[in-house]
């Protein structure tokens, strides 16, 4: 019988790599957790401007009033008053204009259409409007001023590894009253909450 070589690696060769792995995972961390913080922000403004474009086609489509307020609770749907939409939204179709949602409240003509989930963990979103927004039948949001949303990954001023989190963008989301919806980032070093 003739013998073979085996072949393979020495424990010193595997502690190695293992330890050049560590070292690229450690510098790739922070620009990961970046990345997801900022996608995350995205994604929520993205979700709270597709439910506005849906509010205001709505509103125009069945010539009626449709209406967005920020939740009060996550457990129900009543509306809350503070301009705070970090445990979600509800879009509803209303005989009046700017009356909140409530469960109670809600007639045969007052109907949910659609609700956001909660994000109070992982984003904070501001309008600059505090209370109900109301689309009429020709699509203007019926405010009186334009009101604009504020959206952030939530974070510290720096992280558990001491490593700063500030640079992460935020999301400005702005709606006239004509019922135009426009998007883009927050100015560098503007205040996210």
């Amino acid at each position: 019988m003739s013998s073979t070589r085996q072949r393979g690696f020495s424990l010193l060769e595997l502690m190695v790599t293992v330890g050049v792995l560590a070292i690229l995972a450690g510098f790739a961390y922070p620009s990961l957790r970046d990345f997801m913080r900022r996608n995350r922000a995205i994604a929520e403004s993205n979700s709270i401007m597709a439910d506005l474009q849906y509010a205001r086609g709505q509103a125009a489509a069945t010539r009626s009033y449709v209406s967005v307020c920020p939740r009060a609770n996550t457990t129900d749907n009543t509306c809350d008053t503070s301009g705070t939409y970090d445990k979600g939204w509800v879009v509803y179709s209303a005989s009046t204009a700017g009356v909140a949602y409530a469960a109670t409240v809600a007639g045969a003509t007052d109907a949910l259409q659609r609700q956001a989930p909660d994000m109070s963990t992982s984003t904070s979103m501001r309008a600059s409007t505090a209370g109900v927004l109301t689309f009429n039948s020709r699509g203007e949001l019926l405010s009186g001023a334009d009101v604009t949303f504020i959206t952030c990954a939530k974070q510290a001023s720096s992280d558990a590894l001491g490593i700063n989190t500030s640079r992460i963008p935020g999301i400005l989301l702005n709606v006239s009253t004509s019922g135009r919806i426009s998007s883009g980032q927050l100015a560098a070093g503007a205040a996210c909450q």
